[in-house]
């Protein structure tokens, strides 16, 4: 009786959030709107949000900041400890778990990403989805070899990666029941096979390091000209540059454990605050340019870096980046020459890309479902 009246209280709840959502979005909130995230580009809902202002209220009692200072000013900021005092969970996967644990260093996921790159390159041929190919298959065998994972244990936890990949939207935007509890199954499954010291940070770090794969990726057939040009100057100017104008956490929700000013405006302790990453990295007066792909621009001096937060408390740049400029080399090492038009050729053979597909109500990742391209051969 007592399952059956836990699973009635969560589908409950997660009608309730979802519900709001809807409401005050249709009433024009703009992070509620955000939140519902049906549209299938979320450059509008940033915009949106951004014309709102650097710093505003929003219905859902939140503080929305989309201004690159004033996000980098409360991203900055002392954060209140203790689930009593973080905003409100749609989904709280992360319950009862402890605080997350650091992830492994770039130095240190480089030579496992870059084995990991070159078996996903190396059976590239035919139709094929880059996400599901490589960005999705690299973080998860880093994360094996980073915990000395083998056979059946290596199998179990690709399976219960793939089930909490939603984990960090479903906190903000609540997933249908049985979503929610495959979710729930595949923590509970991290759990036994990591620790629970470690499993929070797998289930942040793992889905970070998909999302910027993807995003480069995904810029290397979407903007081939400048983003063959980093790959052949500096694969690093590359990933950061995707890390600005493709971030993997794009919204970040946190409580504040001191005052701060922003904006002009005083934020007090204990407030809650959506910082929207994606809005902030592509702040027209921070960035010339915003909304081109120039990684080229972080060659000079003085161009703000990124706004990468820490989702969950788990800083993820340094595991994401470390990977994802492993798959960069071996792209390149395997004969990875950008062509004229949307073509990457993969060990010499060139790769054509379809029209890459987001995935739907992901307010905090909008993460890439499937990068679809056909390989020669």
């Amino acid at each position: 009786m007592a399952l059956v009246t836990a699973e009635r209280e969560l589908g409950r709840r997660l009608q309730l959030v979802q519900g709001i959502h809807w409401l005050y979005g249709a009433q024009g909130d703009a992070y509620a709107a955000l939140l519902r995230g049906y549209g299938s580009d979320p450059s509008p809902a940033y915009e949106r949000a951004r014309a709102a202002g650097p710093l505003w209220h929003s219905r859902l009692g939140v503080r929305v900041c989309t201004g690159y200072a004033p996000a980098r000013r409360l991203l900055a900021a002392r954060t209140a400890d203790g689930p009593a005092a973080q905003p409100q969970s749609a989904l709280a996967w992360d319950e009862g778990l402890p605080d997350a644990g650091e992830l492994p260093g770039a130095d240190q996921v480089r030579e496992p990403a870059a084995r990991a790159a070159e078996r996903a390159l190396a059976g590239l041929r035919g139709e094929v989805d880059l996400v599901a190919s490589v960005a999705a298959r690299v973080p998860v065998e880093v994360l094996a070899d980073v915990h000395g994972l083998t056979g059946a244990d290596r199998v179990r936890l690709a399976e219960a990666c793939a089930g909490a990949a939603g984990a960090l939207d479903a906190a903000l935007a609540p997933p249908a029941y049985d979503d929610a509890v495959r979710l729930l199954d595949a923590v509970g499954a991290l759990r036994d096979l990591l620790g629970d010291e470690a499993a929070r940070a797998a289930v942040v770090g793992v889905r970070a390091a998909r999302e910027l794969i993807a995003g480069v990726l995904h810029a290397l057939l979407r903007d081939p000209g400048p983003a063959g040009a980093a790959v052949r100057e500096d694969p690093a100017l590359l990933v950061t540059e995707t890390l600005r104008h493709d971030p993997p956490v794009k919204l970040h929700t946190f409580s504040l454990a001191e005052d701060v000013e922003a904006a002009g405006e005083r934020v007090a302790a204990g407030e809650q605050v959506a910082v929207l990453v994606a809005a902030a990295n592509r702040d027209p007066e921070a960035f010339t340019a915003p909304d081109r792909f120039v990684p080229d621009r972080y060659a000079a001096s003085g161009v703000p870096e990124p706004l990468v937060p820490a989702p969950h408390g788990v800083a993820v740049e340094a595991f994401a980046r470390g990977q994802a400029e492993a798959v960069v080399a071996a792209v390149a090492g395997a004969g990875g020459v950008l062509a004229a038009g949307d073509v990457l050729a993969v060990g010499g053979v060139p790769a054509v890309a379809g029209g890459a597909v987001r995935l739907r109500r992901s307010p905090v990742t909008w993460g890439l479902e499937r990068i679809p391209a056909r390989v020669a051969g």
